[in-house]
Formats: C-alpha cells, sequence, structure tokens
C-alpha cells in the first residue's frame, strides 16, 4: 500500500522476499505501469501487508482492478487504511502484519520494476498467530500463497532444519 489521504493504492503482490539484514532490507516484484508504483515514487514509502485465508476474495480483487480504472480501489476491494507507526504512507487496517519500508532502488527488470525497499518497522498484529522465536505459527496463521490464476495455497505445518520431527 502506498499514497496518503485520498490517494491511496493498494495491489497484491506475489514476489515479496527478504534480500538483506544489514540494513534490513526488502523486494517486491510489481508491474511498472501499477498506480501502486507510481504512489510509491511519488511518496518514497510504502507498506507490505500480511493478511490470512479468510481475505483471499480481497487479495484476488487487489491484484486484478486497476487502480487507474477503479476509482476507490479500497472500498471495492473492501479493505480500509489505517496509520502506519513509522512511515507516513498508510497499511491496511486488517493486516495481520505490515512491514514498513522507505524505497531504496527500483530496478526496471522488464515488464516489470523490482522494488526494494529499507525496512523501517515490522510487526505482527495477529496476537497468538506469531512466535517470537521462529516466527508465523502456522496452525493459526493461514497465510495465502500466490499459486497462479485464482489458486492460492496454505502452509501447512513448520519443519526445522536439523531436528527430528519423529
Amino acid at each position: 500500500m502506498s499514497g496518503r489521504d485520498d490517494d491511496v493504492g493498494v495491489m497484491t503482490a506475489s514476489w515479496v522476499t527478504p534480500v538483506a539484514e544489514e540494513p534490513p532490507r526488502l523486494a517486491l516484484a510489481m508491474d511498472k505501469e501499477g498506480r501502486t508504483y507510481s504512489l510509491i515514487r511519488q511518496y518514497g514509502e510504502f507498506t507490505v501487508n500480511v493478511v490470512f485465508e479468510e481475505h483471499v476474495g480481497k487479495l484476488w480483487l487487489a491484484g486484478t482492478l486497476s487502480g487507474w480504472r477503479v476509482k476507490d480501489k479500497l472500498r471495492r476491494v473492501g479493505v480500509k487504511a489505517a496509520p502506519s507507526k513509522t512511515v507516513g504512507v498508510p497499511r491496511v487496517a486488517e493486516a495481520a502484519a505490515v512491514i514498513e519500508c522507505r524505497l531504496w532502488q527500483a530496478l526496471n527488470v522488464g515488464e516489470t520494476v523490482l522494488v526494494l525497499g529499507d525496512v523501517l518497522d515490522a510487526y505482527a498484529l495477529a496476537g497468538d498467530a506469531f512466535n517470537e522465536k521462529y516466527g508465523w505459527v502456522i496452525s493459526k496463521a493461514r497465510i495465502p500463497l500466490h499459486l497462479g490464476g485464482k489458486a492460492f495455497t496454505i502452509p501447512r505445518g513448520l519443519l526445522i532444519a536439523g531436528k527430528d520431527r519423529t
């Protein structure tokens, strides 16, 4: 999500990944002609918002509706903006977790752009669905992962390298 006041954009990003620890930095791929990317360039900040499986329909809509063609995309998708803790751009009110970023670089990689952001703040809002040691509690944090088209999947369990699971 990016923007300010009545000029806010939201989109679904299938490709988001951490790329550095010092400083903490992430990358996400997006359409370089998209409305949200335009807002990220304008304001220099964005939020990555994690939602759970009950919002899969909203994820699909946010990824298929163009912010250039739909005037009030947030209302149409069915999400609300809420103030972020650190950056001036909003977060998704319904988010289970938020990563607040400042734009570091944007790399043109064809029809998409790879947006690199410095992580300024990251927090879970989902209560007992997050564990400080291991991260998400998979039985409670049912995070949709995009497979392609309208298909999503959900992680089913925790695997810890070097531990016997028996």
